[in-house]
């Protein structure tokens, strides 16, 4: 400030983020406790988001799982996508077969598995 202004004036009024005299507007603080209220809500879509994230890891877990089992079980044909396998366990390894488990009780049913067009393999129930 200058020698020859007044107390309470500024040199530059209109750089202040605030009023300086008397007719400026009110400084109000913002309630904030309404905005406060929103956690519970951000919180439940957070929590609600995890358990999805947490089923779809579960989900692809599974899916990584049968198709390894598939790729190596024994088999002497080439898949092809979209057919329907069954595998099969013989007490010492896994077999896929063509055969549906109705028509051959030969060795433990594990499951019917379809062969995706990205080499997967998906468990039909």
């Amino acid at each position: 400030m200058s020698k020859n202004t007044p107390d309470k004036i500024a040199d530059n009024p209109l750089a202040l983020p605030y009023g300086s005299n008397v007719s400026a507007p009110a400084i109000v603080v913002p309630d904030v406790a309404k905005f406060k209220e929103r956690i519970p809500l951000a919180n439940h879509h957070l929590n609600t988001r995890l358990e999805e994230l947490k089923k779809e890891y579960e989900e692809l877990l599974s899916l990584a799982q049968d198709t390894e089992l598939c790729y190596n079980a024994k088999y002497n044909f080439i898949p092809i996508v979209g057919e329907t396998y069954y595998l099969y366990w013989n007490k010492q390894e896994y077999l896929l077969s063509l055969i549906e488990p109705e028509r051959w009780n030969r060795y433990d049913f594990v499951g019917a598995f379809v062969h995706g067009t990205n080499n997967t393999w998906h468990r039909q129930e």
